[in-house]
């Protein structure tokens, strides 16, 4: 959820969400990581339920908004659609470091190309990346910065982009899988369009956080009908071999260190980014991921 809001903003809009929930149909679907059916209740959250998966042990909304419903949301909230955790006011100069550290990462996986940003919002990371790729950007609702403004981006979900298969040699999808109906339909896209040994890059919510297991009524990443999935760490193992994607690494948010209330804000902070990568791979705190298409 993209935090450019202030506290009273958010406050206003989350009244209109759980206003426009009671209008909302919705459909009673299985776990989006596992399909799975049994499962236990966790919290209402602006009028919608929270469940756990038994199988998997994701937390998904259930039932959930149809899809149709979805995207009519952000087009009335667009700054809904895209952004980065725990950050309150948009920060330019912020988003732009995150894109320079999540840019230095890829570079670790592949060095050239094309490269495709699902959820691209304000065009921070799509901007980093076209020095080196030659990019493509897809969101529901885009709101470029003015220097992104230039380059191409398709305003709509990534299926009905229509992208040609093997068009890519990177795609990736920061803050995106959370948001999404059909989360599983997306990713089999993604691996159709990437090209062989082509790398997704995601990060997403984590079921698996100390967070979300201390008191997952408190957690305020919980927030249906904009954050719909939450996946675990099985979900997302069982999908990459179920779709056809080999786990290559992880580490911690690229905004991890600035997070931290003791270290955000100081050029120290990331001198913690091997412990916090470290947190990361244990599951104590959220995670980027990188996976390779099969």
């Amino acid at each position: 959820m993209d935090r450019e809001l202030s506290g009273n903003g958010m406050s206003r809009i989350r009244n209109e969400l759980t206003a426009l929930s009671a209008e909302m149909d919705t459909l009673d679907l299985p776990c989006p990581g596992c399909d799975g059916d049994p499962f236990l209740p966790v919290v209402i959250r602006n009028n919608f339920r929270i469940v756990r998966c038994r199988a998997c042990r994701s937390l998904y909304a259930r039932p959930r908004p149809i899809e149709a419903q979805l995207a009519r949301i952000y087009e009335k909230f667009p700054q809904l659609s895209n952004g980065r955790e725990g950050q309150v006011n948009d920060d330019p100069e912020d988003g732009a470091r995150e894109a320079k550290d999540r840019l230095s990462r890829l570079l670790q996986f592949v060095r050239t190309g094309h490269l495709l940003d699902i959820g691209c919002g304000k065009g921070d990371f799509l901007s980093a990346a076209s020095r080196i790729f030659v990019v493509q950007g897809v969101d529901v609702a885009p709101r470029l910065r003015q220097e992104a403004r230039g380059l191409p981006v398709f305003k709509g979900q990534l299926e009905e982009a229509a992208f040609p298969q093997a068009s890519f040699d990177v795609v990736t999808a920061v803050e995106v899988f959370e948001h999404l109906f059909a989360p599983q339909r997306t990713l089999r896209e993604i691996h159709r369009i990437l090209k062989p040994n082509g790398v997704l890059l995601f990060q997403t919510g984590d079921a698996d956080s100390f967070l979300a297991r201390l008191n997952p009524n408190t957690w305020t990443y919980l927030e249906p009908p904009v954050h719909l999935n939450v996946f675990s760490r099985k979900a997302l193992q069982d999908l990459a071999e179920k779709i056809g994607f080999k786990p290559l690494y992880s580490w911690s948010f690229d905004r991890a260190p600035q997070k931290l209330p003791i270290l955000g804000g100081r050029r120290s902070s990331t001198a913690f980014r091997p412990l916090l990568d470290l947190a990361a791979r244990q599951g104590i705190i959220g995670a980027t991921f990188v996976w390779r298409k099969g």
